[in-house]
């Protein structure tokens, strides 16, 4: 599989630790917010990334057959396996909300019912909203006549306007706003100085970088635990906390992407290369699988339950991947019964 080898096994360590904190945070009673830390990593990440096709895409000019055909990529890559995981849930457990489960269907749980049916969904929400609004964000500058040169500043500008409604909306409690688009914005900003200043970002490489966005994403995870105990709780850690984390995992990023011995080194030892890039491909899996295996309520293996956890989760996983995941991303180039056929008869495992 072409696009497994082509992976950058840095950035598929860093997704899989995500991962890992996610689990561990709803698996283990802890009082610190390693689930959150987990889901600000992957949105620095999606930003990093996402970014980067958008700028490379839109370099040369935008329309809006260029922005619905990344939103026809992106929602094959995301929204296929959510309606399936959303779908089996309604036929297992049933559905609560009668019609209005339909704001689950359009991103608008948060908003309408709450997320507490299917709690990992709200990252999602907030996802699904970024991909429509930075293609028409971008559309609007480029109308606007700016120049790629000068893209920096007007993301600079957007993540300032989101913080400050986020922090004074927090701020005056009138609820709760999650969409943090500042927080993937500054992923987008680190594509951008990727792409534009080669000069920065080599600089951006060090381990002084490195070493700074580690110390403070490891402080800003340990401050959760007393986060309740500050004085303006609601705006810090539902606004400023979010944003500082997410500065500080993107200094890490250009080093990690980078680093010889992460991406050559590190990867030669196979079990390792496994596990980190096998656990970074079912991320998506993992994450809106791993809560619903918690509720079976047939756990009762001492201290084995953990470990079959674990093996029943991955099992899971790889068969939805080779089954359902792997073929929908397939449909991205040619949208056909045939295509999805031809992907699963080739699935391979081998990486």
């Amino acid at each position: 599989m072409a696009e497994i080898k082509s992976r950058n096994f840095g950035l598929d360590v860093v997704r899989a630790i995500s991962i890992a904190l996610v689990f561990i945070s709803h698996r283990f009673d802890i009082p610190y917010e390693l689930g959150l830390v987990g889901v600000q990593v992957f949105f620095v990440l999606s930003g990093f990334l996402i970014g980067q096709i958008l700028l490379k895409e839109f370099k040369s000019g935008i329309d809006f057959g260029r922005i619905v055909r990344f939103w026809k990529r992106r929602w094959l890559r995301i929204v296929p396996l959510y309606y399936f995981v959303l779908i089996a849930k309604m036929v297992i457990y049933g559905n609560p909300y009668g019609w209005k489960i339909i704001a689950y269907f359009l991103f608008l749980q948060a908003n309408v019912v709450g997320i507490k049916y299917l709690p990992v969904s709200w990252s999602l929400v907030v996802e699904e909203w970024f991909y429509i609004f930075l293609p028409i964000a971008l559309f609007i500058v480029v109308k606007l006549g700016v120049k790629f040169t000068r893209y920096l500043n007007y993301l600079l500008l957007i993540i300032a306007l989101v913080f400050t409604a986020r922090f004074l909306w927090n701020y005056f409690g009138k609820g709760v706003i999650i969409y943090q688009f500042d927080c993937l914005i500054i992923g987008v900003v680190f594509a951008y100085i990727k792409m534009t200043m080669n000069e920065m970002y080599e600089r951006l490489k060090g381990p002084l970088f490195f070493l700074i966005g580690l110390c403070s994403t490891i402080y800003l995870s340990l401050l959760s635990e007393n986060i309740h105990h500050l004085p303006m709780i609601a705006p810090f850690y539902k606004v400023t906390w979010c944003l500082l984390l997410s500065v500080s995992v993107s200094f890490m990023i250009p080093f990690i992407e980078s680093n010889s011995i992460i991406n050559v080194e590190l990867k030669k030892v196979r079990p390792i290369y496994y596990i980190f890039t096998w656990t970074s491909i079912l991320t998506y899996s993992i994450y809106l699988l791993h809560m619903e295996l918690f509720r079976i309520p047939v756990w009762h293996l001492g201290i084995f339950t953990l470990p079959v956890q674990i093996f029943l989760l991955y099992t899971i996983c790889l068969m939805v991947y080779a089954l359902f995941e792997s073929p929908m991303l397939s449909l991205r180039e040619n949208f056909s019964i045939k295509q999805y056929v031809k992907t699963i008869r080739n699935f391979s495992f081998k990486v």
